[in-house]
Order: C-alpha cells, then structure tokens, then sequence
C-alpha cells in the first residue's frame, strides 16, 4: 500500500513516525503505551507527522488527532478511527477496516476501544488510558528510549 507501512512491517514495529522525512519515534511495544509515550515526549504535539500502526482504534484516532499528525497509516483500523480522524482534518490511510477493535483474546471490545468511547475528550481519555495502564500494566509507563 505505501512506504511507511512496508517500513514498519520490515522493521516489525508497533507504531513508526516521521516528521519531515526523518524518523522522530519507533516502538515495538503492543497496544497503546507507545502512543501515551508519544504523548509525553511531545507535549507540544506532531505537526505535520506521518505516522504508521498496526492497530488504530478510536483511542488511538483520538490520541493522534490531539497530537495533531497530519496523516496515519494503519495496517488495520477501526470504523470509528476513520470517523475521528477525519473529522479532526487528518489524512488515513488502512489497509483492512474493521468494526471495531477487539480485545487480544478476542472475547470483546478492546478495553481502550471501549475507554474512548466513554471519554471522548483526548485529555480526558489520555488521563484515563494512563490510569489504567497503571492498574493493569505496572511499569508500564517508563520514560521513553530516544529513537
């Protein structure tokens, strides 16, 4: 489908981003630490960032949209991610839509899919992804290795 993905697919990577053709961040880390990561080390946001997932679901549309990136691969993405996204004016890009994004043993909604749902503002659901992170992944949340 295009560079970034087949770049992430190759290096097997979670997420990869690029601002101005040079890579700012990469992260083998599954589901959403690398995207509170993000967060944190770049508080001021990512203008005009290319970013490519694997997974993007609302929580991660949501979290990317705050970031203001201005465009996002994904290998497969949620329904609701491609609402968010281009309702904040971004560009997406995915390979395989699928409703919604299930849980890793695919017995139900992913529990950070569900979280966006329940706090839609990106301050408020960033507050309550760390929050659980924290309870269910202890250490989870370390400072970020510079890329």
């Amino acid at each position: 489908m295009n560079d970034i993905l087949s770049r992430l697919a190759a290096r097997k990577l979670a997420i990869l981003v690029e601002r101005a053709g040079t890579e700012v961040y990469r992260s083998q880390k599954p589901g959403v630490v690398p995207l509170i990561e993000l967060v944190e080390r770049f508080p001021r946001g990512l203008d005009g960032a290319v970013v490519a997932d694997r997974v993007v679901g609302g929580c991660a549309a949501r979290i990317l949209a705050w970031l203001r990136v201005m465009r996002v691969h994904a290998a497969i993405g949620s329904a609701i991610a491609g609402a968010v996204l281009k309702k904040s004016g971004i560009d997406y890009l995915c390979r395989r839509e699928v409703a919604q994004i299930r849980n890793r043993t695919d017995t139900g909604v992913c529990p950070f899919e569900a979280l966006s749902q329940e706090h839609q503002d990106p301050g408020q659901l960033i507050a309550a992804v760390k929050s659980r992170l924290r309870q269910t992944r202890p250490g989870s949340l370390t400072r970020p290795r510079e890329s």
